[in-house]
C-alpha cells in the first residue's frame, strides 16, 4: 500500500445562522436518567473550567472562573452549587 500526502482544502462551513436551543425537559431527562442510572440516594457532579461537560451536558451551565457541584437527588432535587 502507497500513502500519500496531499493538501486539502477545509470547506467553509459558515457560521450558524442561530444557536439551537436545547429544551428545558431534555435537561431534566438527562438529569433523571443519571441518578436513575447511579443507584444512589444523591449524585454529585463536579465540574472546572477545563472539565465543564458533565454538568454543561446535564444542565446547560458552563463555569468559566469558578469549581461548580451539580447535586441530584432521587426525587427531584436539583441543586447547583457555584463559586469558591
Amino acid at each position: 500500500m502507497t500513502v500519500t500526502l496531499r493538501n486539502v482544502d477545509i470547506p467553509d462551513f459558515g457560521l450558524p445562522v442561530e444557536r439551537p436551543a436545547i429544551p428545558a425537559a431534555t435537561y431534566e431527562t438527562r438529569c433523571a436518567r443519571a441518578i436513575n442510572k447511579s443507584g444512589a440516594d444523591w449524585l454529585v457532579v463536579y465540574a472546572d473550567r477545563e472539565h465543564a461537560a458533565n454538568i454543561a451536558f446535564l444542565t446547560g451551565f458552563e463555569p468559566r472562573f469558578e469549581d461548580a457541584l451539580l447535586l441530584l437527588g432521587k426525587a427531584g432535587q436539583r441543586i447547583i452549587v457555584t463559586g469558591h
